[in-house]
């Protein structure tokens, strides 16, 4: 059998890289397949062999992130054993995707710190990355991640650079309203609430628009978000109500999201037997994945609002500041001060204020995240 150029292979994973980026899984599917007969008849070729291994690494991260519930015949962690127990030493662009993607992975995962690791080994080869999508690709994710760790300066300054690449393109509105989320999330926490709402109602018309029910569950709960920081409880809970009937359709892991949402507002507002039925509801739907984060997250809201037990409340504490979630500490210390204040506690209430400060300054700090 005649073999196959290692060019021609690497010109279909391009291709096919492209339709990964669009979110375009029936394209995508084909192109693996295609490329997957084509290696076996490959000419040898060790960095063409990383970069296929590095694209289904790539793939599957796109599949869990749209189907996330689906059973996979290869995980994720099965893929990143592959490629680091293949003794080939990477360099040049395929350095640069394997600590991207993994640092996608990371941020899958939920381990935010170690993420923005692999995002800044990846970085200092970014000056070998020519296409624009790819640079816009790096800036959005990178831009996700400092926002979750409350970095918000650095997180804008990247999601713009993103946002002004995708802008330039048709097909790639999911990534336009991803970013428009981003944007959002950093104006909420710069108090800029306004400013915010402007970027989600923008990101809710666009998801219409693709009629993508997932962005647009998004969409919703992001909006109840922000009426809630402005202490707007009721508007809050239409929204994140809204958001759960659009994910009752097949959008589990956005779900679970939107129960912790409600119920922490459903709990700020009294409704404390409401949203006990929630956060049970919230655990059953967790309880099958592996996703410690969630489960530890959920079971928080209710330690703050209805558990006395002072070992549990630090027990908690302690469990975030260890993955350095400070802006899990800064939120939960601000709420126990504030139940603590009603019950006439007040100071109980000082002690958990200034646990938030600490918090807030140690978010402000970020020391964790610019380590060499």
């Amino acid at each position: 059998m005649e073999k196959v150029l290692s060019s021609h292979v690497g010109v279909k994973i391009n291709e096919w890289y492209k339709m990964i980026r669009q979110f375009s899984v029936p394209d995508a599917e084909i192109l693996k397949a295609e490329v997957e007969q084509e290696i076996e008849r490959m000419e040898e070729d060790q960095d063409l062999l990383i970069y296929y291994q590095l694209m289904c690494f790539r793939h599957q991260l796109m599949l869990d992130y749209i189907k996330p519930s689906e059973q996979r015949s290869l995980s994720i962690a099965d893929l990143v054993d592959k490629i680091e127990n293949s003794n080939h030493k990477l360099s040049g662009m395929l350095q640069y995707y394997n600590a991207f993607f993994r640092g996608m992975y990371e941020f899958s995962i939920k381990e935010y710190v170690q993420a923005i690791q692999y995002y800044k080994i990846a970085e200092r080869q970014l000056a070998l990355v020519v296409d624009d999508i790819e640079q816009a690709e790096f800036h959005f994710k990178v831009a996700e991640a400092y926002y979750i760790m409350k970095q918000t300066h650095v997180s804008m300054h990247h999601i713009i650079k993103a946002l002004e690449i995708y802008d330039q393109y048709e097909l790639y509105k999911i990534r336009k309203v991803q970013c428009l989320f981003v944007i959002a999330g950093n104006y909420d926490d710069f108090k800029q609430y306004e400013k915010s709402l402007i970027h989600l109602n923008k990101a809710y018309s666009i998801a219409e628009e693709i009629a993508d029910k997932r962005l647009i569950a998004k969409a919703l709960l992001n909006i109840g978000n922000n009426y809630e920081k402005k202490q707007d409880y009721a508007k809050a809970i239409q929204y994140y109500q809204e958001s759960l009937e659009i994910s009752e359709d097949g959008v589990d892991d956005v779900k679970s999201v939107i129960y912790v949402n409600l119920c922490w507002a459903l709990y700020k507002t009294g409704e404390n037997d409401e949203a006990s039925k929630l956060v049970d509801k919230a655990l059953e739907l967790v309880s099958h994945k592996e996703n410690p984060h969630e489960i530890l997250l959920i079971r928080s809201i209710r330690t703050t609002y209805e558990s006395n037990d002072e070992e549990e409340i630090q027990a908690m504490l302690q469990a975030f500041e260890e993955k350095q979630l400070f802006v899990f500490v800064e939120e939960f210390t601000k709420n126990l001060a504030v139940i603590h204040e009603k019950r006439g506690k007040f100071e109980k209430a000082t002690e958990y204020y200034r646990k938030a400060f600490q918090a807030q300054h140690n978010i402000q700090k970020g020391e964790c995240l610019y380590e060499c």
